[in-house]
């Protein structure tokens, strides 16, 4: 999650992100066909995913739940 978001950040196009962290073959594609690339969404999401903890989402992680015992 945290190489999808620093490479983005760092100004590599999502293309190449997903490129090298999910299929090698979407760099070849059509633009076209990278706009309803599977690997398109899924990096979409992976990157919300990633906004979301940097945004203090990992507080939810670090703080208890109440149980009911």
């Amino acid at each position: 999650m945290l190489r999808a978001w620093d490479g983005v950040e760092s100004g590599a196009s999502r293309r190449i992100v997903a490129g090298l962290l999910l299929n090698k073959n979407v760099e070849a594609l059509r633009a076209i066909d990278w706009k309803n690339a599977p690997e398109r969404r899924q990096l979409a999401r992976i990157l919300t995913a990633c906004r979301d903890m940097i945004e203090g989402g990992y507080l939810r992680w670090l703080t208890p739940r109440d149980t009911d015992l």
